[in-house]
């Protein structure tokens, strides 16, 4: 017999399944039935029950597509295969085969037009179009198949359905349905293999053919249906304003008199839910009502009794009166998705303050976007750690499949469609299964980096390798030329070249070992070119596929459940191919292309565990919560718009029954609406973040808002009831109006934000308040500890007191050959260039020396590059010469007494003209910096050397003489060092010395090398310096800057002898 029993409350249906499993109790061994919409519904109708009968077992949750599929299997054993072939990811192969069929395609002018530029990929998207097609119109359109099988339509679709058939399995749940119903009807026995009894639960909608099937088998067994109906009043007739204006238009006028509105609300977002209930009521079955009203005391209980008795506002109609308490139903209108995260964050703290009672469980948060907001919520829900920490989940996520080890499974499997360029080799070995499976530390992989880039590695895995790709022959920037060269700093000292190949990179047996494991890791990635080459079975790609796991993912108990989805997946794809009987090749595009489809689907989110449920929409668009909160409820996000492609016949002839994407959005937030018990919190992006222009909400949101403001009376002080209602945020979390004593909406639990009390500015504040506290002054300090200092005060303060590093450890790697020499790289080569002209060696030999390395031009560009840089540093070697300059001069240690603090540390190189500094690049306020510190601590000894110092650059060449007191200069330069730990100084070397140098305005000198432009870079945008002096602009150019500009490099100036 078939049941169906109406309610309007998801946990009364529930009950009422429970309390008919228990009266009615059948054989405890065999599985109980029960027909759901998702996972979410599973899990929360599996505890509920456990909750109510105090334990739930052997309860089968299906879809109702497996239900179909099982009672097909009882009836039909020997007929019906273990899956569906008709599946949509089953159809997709089996349509991909006669894409394939050039024989087949050129008897249909419009395929072969959708075929006609298609690559492999592109026959492959068109397969799964299809495939879902096809999937559609068995559920939707029946009698075009039967029409289509029976050879009644010429059309190209028509008949690639009927290649399909000839050509592989035809059981498809039409013609099994014919068979079922003819075997029971034939053969008693047959329907005694039926189930005793089969439970559907809360589904929104199902087909008439569907519907059908289970009238047919409720004459064999006990069928009941538990649909919710959120109104007590027969609705199945009402319609919107739309549809009553459409008829006016339409000529139809005369009916608009026959037709009723109802409540508003329902008539315009339950136009699907209506159309199911229509096909419910034509069921020939028994009818039970268990019917709850809704609490009405709150203006979100009014808006379900509304609905409940189909009425529009109250008993007359009249406007009812809101309470200015009452928050039932909050909208809150937000700058950005993080931004909404942030402050519901806050929003339900409050609740929990407010409700002590309130579980996390009894929260359920959803979103349209899931995949766009899941990062926001990690960020904002998954940080904290005190008591403001909120238990959640995120179910239902597709991205929560993707995580960094598939990410990477999948860099691998794209490895040969590329240059082998040096980031995308490197990437992967970030991934902790990989770095385990070699061997390799975090800090391993960060010294590889450094050598990848050291080396010369651009991209290519060798000569060989290029010339398969059509490329330019020319392997010194290979990764095979790069590796070699690792492996030769073992072998040979710096400066050699064997085989024209420099060794570059470490040289102790420990970083042998390191280097040896990564070229294990490379030489794995260069077989990937060929094993994954090709066309290939399916079968073949998901053994290869596997083999790679295998290869180069270890296996832990961290990643287990990540391997397991990945090789689920991979014989998910393998199993379709073999249920279609498809024994083609495919690329590896088209493998790697379902398989991420597959991975794609959102995977089984837990609900109901104890925390607050984030879910896409959809995914828990009935279920019952205390607190239901809608992020994301954008105008250009939801409803979604139909998207349908040009072959879509449902599109082109479409019907009152067919399912459309926006009116089940509109049903979904109608569920959404009525399923919250106490509150219904909304939040959307309602302001530009870049202008603070008004951006509008969901139209679903402004029915809702069109339909309180007309039911109900505003507050004196409001024009529309929904303005009260309405909470417009502050773009910033740390916004002082969050902080206002008077404040009412705006509130924030965020204590970091506020300082003793006070209302944090939008600045964060200087990062040292007041000096820092020392207890005693260093009594000694070393030469080259005073230099560091003074060429960057601040990262000293940072790094070596505050213990804060802002150094990146990201490595930038290059993935192009070089065709110029950049900044750093024509320094190094200058640096060899100088040491080697001073041992004699010749020009030809320092270009093979430096070609070696891999890191200069190839050909004729490179050669004229390092023709010209030898030019460049001739002039200096001359110089140094006649100075009497040498790398391995004279070296003297010094320990002076400076005002009470011990100095000490080494001057060099010495020669008999004094102290001889150089650079191969202009000079630098640090390069004059270090001469200068040297210099003062030299005419502070008591040397016999001369006191006197040279610092020479290619054009360039400067000294200083002896210096009259020089116990007094480092004894200022001492002080400011003491003070520079205790405090962030704005001192800054560059801006400072064109601050004193200068013949033009020294503000406007300063300022500029300040800022920076698009050819230099600018001190303002080093990160130590951005960090001490956050709150500050151009300003911190003034005041104590010029002081310490003129304090420190003003003596320097003074005494700087330009050599011309």
């Amino acid at each position: 017999m078939l049941h169906v029993c109406y309610g309007n409350q998801l946990e009364v249906l529930a009950d009422q399944l429970a309390e008919h499993l228990d009266n009615h109790a059948v054989d405890p061994l065999e599985p109980e039935l029960i027909a759901v919409q998702g996972h979410a519904v599973s899990r929360w109708l599996a505890l509920r029950l456990a909750t109510d009968r105090g334990i739930s077992a052997n309860n089968k949750m299906l879809f109702p597509a497996e239900l179909l599929w099982l009672l097909f299997r009882r009836v039909l054993p020997e007929d019906v295969p273990p899956f569906n072939g008709f599946s949509a990811q089953t159809l997709a192969w089996r349509v991909l085969a006669l894409l394939q069929s050039e024989q087949f395609v050129s008897r249909h002018a419009a395929l072969a037009h959708y075929l006609e530029t298609a690559s492999p990929v592109g026959q492959w998207q068109l397969a799964e179009r299809l495939g879902r097609q096809f999937e559609q119109y068995l559920i939707y359109r029946p009698d075009w198949i039967q029409q289509w099988e029976s050879e009644g339509d010429t059309h190209w679709q028509a008949a690639l359905w009927r290649r399909l058939l000839t050509t592989g399995d035809d059981r498809h749940w039409l013609n099994l349905r014919t068979r079922l119903v003819k075997m029971m009807a034939q053969e008693p026995a047959a329907a005694e293999r039926l189930p005793r009894r089969i439970s559907l639960f809360g589904l929104p909608r199902l087909s008439e053919v569907y519907l059908g099937i289970l009238q047919t088998v409720a004459v064999y067994c006990d069928v009941r249906i538990y649909a919710l109906n959120y109104s007590s009043v027969f609705w199945a007739d009402i319609v919107s304003d739309k549809e009553r204006t459409r008829q006016v238009l339409s000529n139809q006028s005369g009916l608009v008199d026959y037709m009723e509105t109802g409540n508003s609300l329902l008539a315009s977002l339950g136009r699907q839910g209506r159309a199911y209930f229509g096909q419910l009521l034509e069921l020939d079955a028994l009818d039970e009502e268990v019917f709850h009203p809704p609490a009405s005391n709150t203006l979100l209980g009014q808006i379900q009794s509304d609905i409940f008795y189909l009425r529009e506002g109250g008993d007359q109609g009249v406007q009812r009166e809101v309470e200015p308490s009452d928050s039932s139903i909050q909208i809150h209108v937000c700058h950005s998705p993080m931004r909404e995260v942030e402050v519901l964050h806050d929003r339900l703290l409050d609740q929990f303050d407010r409700q002590p009672d309130l579980d996390p469980a009894e929260v359920l948060v959803l979103v349209p976007d899931i995949e766009t907001y899941a990062a926001y919520i990690e960020a904002v829900f998954g940080t904290l750690t005190d008591d403001r920490r909120i238990p959640f989940r995120i179910a239902d996520c597709g991205q929560s499949q993707r995580t960094s080890l598939i990410e990477t499974f999948f860099a691998l499997l794209d490895m040969p469609f590329g240059r082998y360029d040096a980031t995308a080799v490197s990437a992967p070995l970030a991934e902790p299964a990989i770095q385990k499976q070699f061997d390799l530390s975090g800090t391993d992989v960060d010294q590889i980096l450094y050598w990848v880039r050291e080396s010369g590695i651009r991209w290519g895995i060798d000569a060989a390798d290029m010339t398969r790709l059509e490329l330019p022959v020319g392997e010194e920037n290979t990764w095979r030329r790069g590796s070699d060269r690792l492996v030769l700093s073992h072998a040979l000292p710096p400066g050699d070249v064997f085989d024209q190949l420099a060794p570059c990179g470490p040289s102790d047996t420990t970083d042998a070992q390191v280097v040896g494991r990564f070229r294990s890791y490379l030489e794995l990635v260069f077989t990937l070119r060929n094993e994954l080459s090709g066309e290939r079975t399916v079968i073949d790609w998901n053994v290869k596929a596997n083999s790679l796991l295998d290869r180069f993912f270890a296996l832990d108990a961290s990643n287990e459940s990540e391997l397991r989805t990945l090789r689920d997946s991979l014989t998910g794809v393998a199993y379709s191919a073999e249920a279609a009987g498809y024994n083609g090749t495919v690329t590896l595009e088209v493998y790697r292309h379902d398989l991420a489809q597959r991975l794609a689907v959102p995977s089984r989110g837990l609900f109901g565990t104890g925390a607050v449920t984030f879910a896409a929409l959809a995914a828990g668009r009935c279920l019952p919560a205390k607190l239901v909160c809608l992020l994301g409820m954008n105008d250009s996000v939801y409803p979604r718009a139909d998207s349908r492609h040009g072959f879509d016949l449902i599109a082109q002839y479409p019907r009152v029954s067919d399912r459309r994407q926006r009116e089940e959005d509109r049903q979904v937030f109608l569920d959404a609406v009525l399923c919250a018990r106490q509150q219904l919190y909304i939040s959307y992006t309602g302001r530009d973040i870049r202008d603070d222009r008004s951006k509008p909400p969901s139209t679903l949101i402004s029915e809702l808002f069109d339909y309180i403001d007309r039911t109900s009376r505003p507050q004196a002080n409001m024009s529309k009831t929904s303005s009260a209602m309405t909470t417009q945020h502050p773009m910033q979390a740390f916004s002082e109006q969050y902080f206002q004593d008077n404040a009412t909406q705006l509130f924030s639990y965020a204590r970091e934000l506020v300082r003793s009390g006070d209302v944090v500015v939008p600045g964060p504040g200087a990062l040292v308040d007041v000096p820092l506290t020392r207890t005693e002054t260093e009594s000694e300090i070393t030469l080259e500890n005073l230099v560091q200092f003074f060429t960057h005060p601040v990262r000293v303060l940072l790094r070596d007191v505050l213990d804060i590093r802002l150094e990146s450890a990201d490595v930038l790697l290059q993935t192009r050959e070089p065709v110029e020499l950049d900044y750093y790289t024509r320094m190094t080569v200058r640096e060899v260039m100088l040491a080697e002209k001073q041992r004699g060696a010749a020009f030809e030999a320092v270009v093979d020396q430096l070609r070696a390395g891999g890191k200069v031009p190839m050909g004729a560009v490179g050669f004229r590059a390092l023709e010209f840089e030898w030019h460049k540093i001739a002039p200096l070697y001359d110089r140094l010469l006649s100075a009497g300059f040498s790398a391995e001069g004279e070296v003297i240690e010094l320990v002076l007494d400076v005002a009470g603090t011990r100095l000490t540390g080494s001057v060099s190189p010495l020669t008999t003209n004094g102290l001889v500094h150089c650079s191969v690049m202009d000079l630098t306020a640090r390069d004059r910096i270090r001469l200068w510190v040297s210099h003062l601590a030299l005419c502070a000894s008591d040397t016999s050397y001369t006191r006197s110092s040279q610092v020479f650059g290619p054009d360039q060449a400067e000294s200083f003489d002896v210096i009259g007191e020089p116990h007094t200069l480092l004894a200022d330069l001492i002080a400011v060092y003491q003070e520079g730990l205790t405090r962030p100084l704005p001192f800054f070397p560059r801006s400072a010395w064109e601050y004193v140098s200068t013949t033009g305005d020294p503000a406007k000198a300063a300022a500029r090398t300040w800022a920076g432009n698009d050819y230099a870079w600018g001190e303002s945008e080093d990160a130590y310096n951005q960090l001490a002096f956050r709150d500050s602009g151009i300003e911190i150019l003034e005041g104590e800057f010029e002081q310490l500009a003129s304090r420190i490099l003003g003596p320097l100036q003074a005494n700087r002898v330009v050599i011309r």
